[in-house]
């Protein structure tokens, strides 16, 4: 899963034009653009969070209109929305690569992902409508959102909280043997003067 998401990334990234079967998979053309207009990792993780809003406020609208096939427009949108926080996890692997994560975007991830995570758990009842079709896509999707924020909550460089900080000896060195002390109190050896 990650592998396709990277590929999508990279070809965003290098601007090249996606075929219209890929970019109909989860991106709309207008985000594909406004991806194309922001390099920045940190504006990147912003977009993605606003897509996958995007995808959440679809499903609440098409499940509160009980329509016929209202739960398989769910799981279009929350394969849609699965995809999306693919992506959104390969930005955030690549702004720690290149050491521009910033603080305040994680958190504001967090808390979206927060959100997002709430809300998918609402969904979550046999009552809903088109709940059937859209169950199994609902559990990866939860999957997925737990996973981001568990690997958004480690913060910017979660390597440096792995590291252990250099211990000192357990005791400390043995003091200076009587002739080492009478050479250091000499001072160092000059030419010609043996000690």
């Amino acid at each position: 899963m990650k592998r396709s998401a990277l590929a999508f990334l990279l070809v965003v990234w290098s601007g090249l034009l996606i075929p219209g079967n890929a970019q109909e998979d989860f991106l709309t053309p207008g985000e594909v653009e406004n991806l194309r207009d922001k390099q920045e990792p940190d504006k990147r993780l912003i977009l993605y969070l606003d897509f996958a809003q995007r995808r959440l406020d679809a499903i609440q609208e098409n499940l509160a209109s009980k329509k016929a096939g209202a739960g398989r427009a769910a799981q279009k949108f929350l394969k849609e929305y699965t995809a999306v926080l693919e992506a959104l996890e390969v930005t955030v692997e690549a702004a720690r690569e290149q050491r521009v994560m910033t603080e305040k975007v994680l958190k504001e991830t967090e808390r979206r992902e927060g959100e997002f995570l709430t809300y998918l758990r609402s969904l979550n009842a046999e009552s809903s409508a088109g709940f059937e079709d859209y169950r199994f896509t609902l559990d990866e999707a939860i999957v997925m959102t737990e996973e981001g924020l568990a690997e958004t909550k480690k913060g910017s460089f979660p390597e440096l909280r792995e590291r252990e900080p250099p211990r000192l000896p357990a005791t400390p060195p043995p003091p200076p043997r009587v002739n080492d002390r009478k050479q250091y109190e000499a001072g160092p050896p000059r030419k010609g003067r043996t000690p």
